[in-house]
Protein backbone atom coordinates (compact mmCIF):
# COMPACT_ATOMS: atom_id res chain seq x y z
CA UNK A 1 0.00 0.00 0.00
CA UNK A 2 1.53 3.22 -1.04
CA UNK A 3 2.70 6.27 1.48
CA UNK A 4 0.48 8.42 -0.82
CA UNK A 5 -2.47 6.39 0.74
CA UNK A 6 -2.02 8.06 4.31
CA UNK A 7 -2.15 11.53 2.78
CA UNK A 8 -6.28 11.61 3.57
CA UNK A 9 -5.41 11.78 6.93
CA UNK A 10 -3.06 14.85 7.17
CA UNK A 11 -3.30 18.04 6.95
CA UNK A 12 -2.53 20.33 3.75
CA UNK A 13 0.50 23.21 3.97
CA UNK A 14 -1.69 25.69 2.39
CA UNK A 15 -4.20 25.66 4.71
CA UNK A 16 -2.33 25.81 7.50
CA UNK A 17 -4.34 28.69 8.97
CA UNK A 18 -8.15 29.55 10.08
CA UNK A 19 -9.20 33.09 9.98
CA UNK A 20 -11.77 33.83 12.27
CA UNK A 21 -13.98 36.78 12.25
CA UNK A 22 -13.77 38.69 15.47
CA UNK A 23 -15.44 41.78 17.01
CA UNK A 24 -13.74 44.06 14.70
CA UNK A 25 -11.17 42.72 12.68
CA UNK A 26 -10.27 39.25 11.81
CA UNK A 27 -7.59 37.39 12.78
CA UNK A 28 -5.66 34.08 11.97
CA UNK A 29 -5.16 30.67 14.07
CA UNK A 30 -4.34 27.09 13.63
CA UNK A 31 -6.10 25.56 11.55
CA UNK A 32 -9.05 23.71 13.08
CA UNK A 33 -8.83 20.33 13.52
CA UNK A 34 -10.70 17.75 11.52
CA UNK A 35 -11.13 13.64 11.54
CA UNK A 36 -8.06 11.82 10.78
CA UNK A 37 -5.33 10.45 12.77
CA UNK A 38 -1.41 9.18 11.77
CA UNK A 39 0.11 6.60 13.66
CA UNK A 40 3.89 5.81 13.77
CA UNK A 41 5.05 2.85 14.99
CA UNK A 42 8.87 2.87 16.24
CA UNK A 43 10.83 -0.18 17.81
CA UNK A 44 14.08 1.26 19.14
CA UNK A 45 16.52 -0.93 19.21
CA UNK A 46 19.05 -1.17 21.58
CA UNK A 47 22.42 -2.16 20.19
CA UNK A 48 24.83 -0.87 22.38
CA UNK A 49 24.58 -0.08 25.99
CA UNK A 50 22.04 2.57 26.68
CA UNK A 51 20.66 4.47 29.91
CA UNK A 52 17.04 6.00 30.26
CA UNK A 53 16.57 6.98 34.42
CA UNK A 54 15.02 9.91 35.56
CA UNK A 55 17.09 10.83 39.51
CA UNK A 56 17.26 7.56 40.80
CA UNK A 57 20.87 5.20 39.80
CA UNK A 58 18.09 2.53 38.43
CA UNK A 59 16.88 2.33 35.04
CA UNK A 60 12.91 4.12 35.25
CA UNK A 61 10.94 1.24 35.13
CA UNK A 62 6.77 0.79 34.85
CA UNK A 63 4.24 -2.17 35.33
CA UNK A 64 2.54 -3.33 32.27
CA UNK A 65 -0.15 -6.07 33.59
CA UNK A 66 1.57 -7.27 36.47
CA UNK A 67 4.81 -7.33 35.16
CA UNK A 68 8.22 -5.20 35.62
CA UNK A 69 9.24 -3.00 32.32
CA UNK A 70 11.62 -0.47 30.72
CA UNK A 71 10.35 2.69 30.56
CA UNK A 72 11.62 5.40 28.66
CA UNK A 73 10.05 8.90 28.92
CA UNK A 74 9.18 10.59 25.57
CA UNK A 75 11.19 13.02 25.72
CA UNK A 76 14.40 10.31 25.98
CA UNK A 77 14.35 10.14 21.80
CA UNK A 78 12.16 13.25 21.27
CA UNK A 79 15.13 15.65 22.20
CA UNK A 80 17.76 13.97 20.18
CA UNK A 81 14.97 14.30 17.16
CA UNK A 82 14.22 17.09 17.35
CA UNK A 83 17.96 18.46 17.26
CA UNK A 84 18.66 16.37 14.51
CA UNK A 85 15.14 18.13 12.78
CA UNK A 86 17.44 21.39 13.36
CA UNK A 87 20.14 20.02 11.73
CA UNK A 88 18.36 19.44 8.48
CA UNK A 89 16.81 22.48 8.39
CA UNK A 90 20.23 24.16 8.61
CA UNK A 91 22.09 21.90 6.03
CA UNK A 92 18.80 23.23 3.41
CA UNK A 93 19.19 26.97 5.06
CA UNK A 94 15.50 26.40 5.84
CA UNK A 95 15.46 27.21 9.64
CA UNK A 96 17.12 26.13 12.74
CA UNK A 97 18.27 29.42 13.59
CA UNK A 98 18.47 29.20 17.41
CA UNK A 99 19.58 26.28 19.38
CA UNK A 100 17.30 23.66 20.59
CA UNK A 101 15.57 25.32 23.58
CA UNK A 102 17.45 28.79 23.30
CA UNK A 103 14.50 30.11 21.59
CA UNK A 104 14.46 33.77 22.08
CA UNK A 105 12.49 36.74 19.48
CA UNK A 106 14.21 40.21 20.10
CA UNK A 107 12.55 43.87 19.71
CA UNK A 108 11.25 43.80 15.86
CA UNK A 109 11.60 39.96 14.99
CA UNK A 110 8.35 38.19 13.92
CA UNK A 111 7.56 34.85 15.14
CA UNK A 112 8.38 33.27 11.77
CA UNK A 113 11.52 34.77 11.79
CA UNK A 114 12.80 32.12 14.17
CA UNK A 115 9.47 29.32 14.35
CA UNK A 116 10.35 27.00 11.36
CA UNK A 117 9.10 23.57 10.34
CA UNK A 118 10.63 21.81 12.76
CA UNK A 119 8.62 24.25 15.65
CA UNK A 120 5.78 22.57 14.01
CA UNK A 121 6.59 19.02 14.38
CA UNK A 122 8.05 18.93 17.66
CA UNK A 123 6.85 22.50 19.30
CA UNK A 124 8.39 25.17 20.97
CA UNK A 125 7.80 28.37 23.09
CA UNK A 126 9.29 31.82 23.16
CA UNK A 127 8.74 34.76 24.95
CA UNK A 128 8.30 38.53 23.39
CA UNK A 129 8.02 41.60 25.27
CA UNK A 130 5.21 40.85 27.47
CA UNK A 131 4.06 38.51 24.83
CA UNK A 132 3.97 34.37 25.43
CA UNK A 133 4.38 32.33 21.78
CA UNK A 134 3.60 28.74 22.52
CA UNK A 135 3.34 25.84 20.07
CA UNK A 136 2.34 22.72 20.33
CA UNK A 137 4.03 20.04 18.57
CA UNK A 138 2.28 18.27 16.27
CA UNK A 139 4.13 15.06 16.57
CA UNK A 140 2.89 13.53 20.13
CA UNK A 141 5.55 11.33 21.20
CA UNK A 142 4.78 8.46 23.91
CA UNK A 143 6.90 6.53 26.10
CA UNK A 144 9.02 3.93 25.45
CA UNK A 145 8.22 0.64 26.63
CA UNK A 146 10.57 -2.26 26.84
CA UNK A 147 8.91 -5.65 24.97
CA UNK A 148 11.01 -7.97 26.98
CA UNK A 149 10.53 -7.56 31.03
CA UNK A 150 12.77 -5.27 33.17
CA UNK A 151 14.75 -8.12 34.72
CA UNK A 152 16.16 -9.76 31.18
CA UNK A 153 16.65 -5.94 29.90
CA UNK A 154 18.79 -4.26 32.14
CA UNK A 155 22.44 -4.89 33.63
CA UNK A 156 24.54 -2.84 35.92
CA UNK A 157 28.31 -2.32 35.89
CA UNK A 158 30.71 -0.94 38.62
CA UNK A 159 32.50 2.40 37.93
CA UNK A 160 35.35 4.37 39.97
CA UNK A 161 36.79 7.81 39.57
CA UNK A 162 40.06 6.95 40.57
CA UNK A 163 43.17 9.52 40.85
CA UNK A 164 45.96 10.24 38.01
CA UNK A 165 47.89 8.13 39.78
CA UNK A 166 45.39 4.93 40.01
CA UNK A 167 44.31 5.10 43.11
CA UNK A 168 41.02 5.87 45.28
CA UNK A 169 43.07 8.51 47.56
CA UNK A 170 42.69 12.15 47.90
CA UNK A 171 45.45 13.98 48.76
CA UNK A 172 43.98 16.88 49.78
CA UNK A 173 41.72 15.52 52.05
CA UNK A 174 43.72 12.34 53.11
CA UNK A 175 40.30 10.23 52.77
CA UNK A 176 39.73 7.22 50.53
CA UNK A 177 37.52 8.63 47.27
CA UNK A 178 34.05 8.24 47.55
CA UNK A 179 33.66 9.08 43.45
CA UNK A 180 32.91 5.07 43.30
CA UNK A 181 29.56 4.21 42.29
CA UNK A 182 26.92 1.76 39.99
CA UNK A 183 25.70 2.46 36.30
CA UNK A 184 22.45 0.79 35.28
CA UNK A 185 21.84 0.25 31.94
CA UNK A 186 19.59 -1.31 29.29
CA UNK A 187 21.33 -4.31 27.34
CA UNK A 188 21.78 -4.25 23.76
CA UNK A 189 18.64 -6.53 22.48
CA UNK A 190 16.05 -4.98 23.85
CA UNK A 191 13.16 -3.97 21.93
CA UNK A 192 11.56 -0.30 23.00
CA UNK A 193 8.16 0.53 21.68
CA UNK A 194 7.10 4.18 20.81
CA UNK A 195 3.82 5.01 19.08
CA UNK A 196 4.37 9.43 17.49
CA UNK A 197 0.80 10.20 16.43
CA UNK A 198 -0.13 13.13 14.11
CA UNK A 199 -3.94 13.95 15.79
CA UNK A 200 -6.68 15.94 13.98
CA UNK A 201 -5.37 16.63 10.06
CA UNK A 202 -3.38 19.89 11.27
CA UNK A 203 -0.12 18.35 10.09
CA UNK A 204 0.73 18.32 6.53
CA UNK A 205 3.00 15.38 4.76
CA UNK A 206 5.64 17.69 4.53
CA UNK A 207 5.77 17.36 8.84
CA UNK A 208 5.58 13.14 8.38
CA UNK A 209 8.58 13.61 5.86
CA UNK A 210 10.79 15.65 8.28
CA UNK A 211 9.85 14.02 11.17
CA UNK A 212 10.65 10.35 9.12
CA UNK A 213 13.98 11.72 8.31
CA UNK A 214 14.63 13.09 11.81
CA UNK A 215 14.01 9.67 13.15
CA UNK A 216 16.67 8.25 10.97
CA UNK A 217 18.23 4.94 11.10
CA UNK A 218 19.61 5.07 14.39
CA UNK A 219 20.89 7.32 16.83
CA UNK A 220 22.76 8.40 20.54
CA UNK A 221 20.24 8.81 22.85
CA UNK A 222 19.97 8.42 27.09
CA UNK A 223 21.55 11.18 28.75
CA UNK A 224 24.49 9.36 30.37
CA UNK A 225 25.21 6.92 27.34
CA UNK A 226 24.64 9.02 24.46
CA UNK A 227 28.27 10.75 24.86
CA UNK A 228 29.37 7.36 23.33
CA UNK A 229 28.17 7.16 20.46
CA UNK A 230 25.13 5.45 18.15
CA UNK A 231 23.15 3.27 21.01
CA UNK A 232 19.82 2.59 18.92
CA UNK A 233 19.07 1.42 16.09
CA UNK A 234 15.09 2.48 14.97
CA UNK A 235 12.99 0.36 13.25
CA UNK A 236 9.29 2.41 11.91
CA UNK A 237 7.55 -0.92 11.52
CA UNK A 238 4.29 0.84 10.60
CA UNK A 239 2.16 3.86 9.86
CA UNK A 240 -0.99 3.58 10.61
CA UNK A 241 -3.98 5.85 9.27
CA UNK A 242 -7.53 6.58 10.06
CA UNK A 243 -10.48 9.15 10.91
CA UNK A 244 -10.17 8.02 14.62
CA UNK A 245 -7.52 6.75 17.14
CA UNK A 246 -6.93 3.59 18.28
CA UNK A 247 -6.53 2.31 22.01
CA UNK A 248 -3.38 0.09 20.21
CA UNK A 249 -1.63 3.22 19.83
CA UNK A 250 -0.80 3.24 23.31
CA UNK A 251 2.42 1.06 23.70
CA UNK A 252 1.11 -0.81 26.76
CA UNK A 253 -2.24 -1.56 25.09
CA UNK A 254 0.03 -2.63 22.51
CA UNK A 255 2.33 -4.81 24.84
CA UNK A 256 -0.71 -6.55 26.63
CA UNK A 257 -2.36 -7.61 23.36
CA UNK A 258 1.12 -8.60 22.12
CA UNK A 259 1.37 -10.92 25.24
CA UNK A 260 -2.18 -11.93 25.26
CA UNK A 261 -1.40 -13.16 21.66
CA UNK A 262 1.69 -15.02 22.59
CA UNK A 263 3.49 -13.16 19.78
CA UNK A 264 7.13 -13.90 19.03
CA UNK A 265 8.93 -10.72 19.89
CA UNK A 266 13.03 -12.05 20.47
CA UNK A 267 13.68 -10.04 17.44
CA UNK A 268 13.21 -6.78 15.87
CA UNK A 269 11.80 -8.66 12.00
CA UNK A 270 9.82 -11.10 14.77
CA UNK A 271 8.50 -8.34 17.31
CA UNK A 272 7.66 -6.15 13.96
CA UNK A 273 5.36 -8.78 12.05
CA UNK A 274 3.87 -8.96 15.24
CA UNK A 275 2.98 -5.65 15.54
CA UNK A 276 2.24 -5.28 11.86
CA UNK A 277 -0.64 -8.07 12.50
CA UNK A 278 -2.06 -6.27 15.11
CA UNK A 279 -2.39 -2.72 13.50
CA UNK A 280 -3.59 -4.35 10.16
CA UNK A 281 -6.98 -5.61 11.85
CA UNK A 282 -7.18 -2.24 13.50
CA UNK A 283 -6.58 0.35 11.18
CA UNK A 284 -7.90 0.64 7.49
CA UNK A 285 -4.96 2.35 6.06
CA UNK A 286 -1.24 0.39 7.19
CA UNK A 287 1.86 1.66 5.41
CA UNK A 288 4.19 -0.90 5.93
CA UNK A 289 7.98 -0.89 7.71
CA UNK A 290 9.70 -2.15 4.11
CA UNK A 291 8.42 0.88 2.15
CA UNK A 292 8.73 3.56 4.97
CA UNK A 293 12.15 2.41 5.39
CA UNK A 294 13.36 2.69 1.43
CA UNK A 295 11.32 6.21 2.16
CA UNK A 296 13.91 7.06 4.75
CA UNK A 297 16.99 5.60 2.91
CA UNK A 298 15.91 7.40 -0.24
CA UNK A 299 15.21 10.38 1.88
CA UNK A 300 18.88 10.41 3.66
CA UNK A 301 20.84 9.84 0.36
CA UNK A 302 18.90 12.69 -1.26
CA UNK A 303 20.29 14.90 1.52
CA UNK A 304 23.73 13.55 1.03
CA UNK A 305 23.59 14.31 -2.23
CA UNK A 306 22.96 17.86 -1.70
CA UNK A 307 19.17 16.95 -4.15
CA UNK A 308 18.24 20.35 -5.67
CA UNK A 309 14.90 19.03 -5.65
CA UNK A 310 14.75 18.11 -2.22
CA UNK A 311 16.44 21.42 -1.00
CA UNK A 312 13.89 23.52 -3.00
CA UNK A 313 11.29 21.86 -1.25
CA UNK A 314 12.42 22.48 2.04
CA UNK A 315 13.14 26.39 1.38
CA UNK A 316 9.05 26.67 -0.17
CA UNK A 317 7.98 24.95 2.70
CA UNK A 318 10.22 26.72 5.26
CA UNK A 319 8.86 30.28 3.39
CA UNK A 320 5.22 28.98 4.18
CA UNK A 321 5.85 27.98 7.54
CA UNK A 322 7.11 30.99 8.31
CA UNK A 323 4.05 33.11 7.10
CA UNK A 324 1.90 30.86 9.21
CA UNK A 325 3.26 31.87 12.19
CA UNK A 326 3.37 35.27 11.49
CA UNK A 327 0.01 35.71 10.56
CA UNK A 328 -0.68 33.78 13.90
CA UNK A 329 1.17 35.67 15.91
CA UNK A 330 1.37 38.90 14.74
CA UNK A 331 -2.28 39.15 12.26
CA UNK A 332 -3.11 39.03 8.79
CA UNK A 333 -1.62 41.80 6.88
Amino acid sequence: MPINDIKPFLGNLDELLFEAQGKDKTYAQPALKNLGSVTLFVLREVISPASFRNADAEITDIEVGGERHVRAVANKFKFGERARGLQVLRFFNAGGTLAQNKTVLRKGEKAGDRFDLNTFVFGDSATQDNKFLPVKAAAQYSDAVSLQDYGSSVDRTFHNRASEDGTLFNAETKQPSVNIFERHFVKPGTLLLQAISMNGRTAPAEALDHLLLSISLAGSYGGQTSIYGVNVKNHVVAICGGRFERELASPYAMITALRTAGADISTADAAATAIRGLVEDAWPVVVPGSEIADRQKGMISMLEGDDAEMRASYLASAGKVSSYFNAWFEGIS
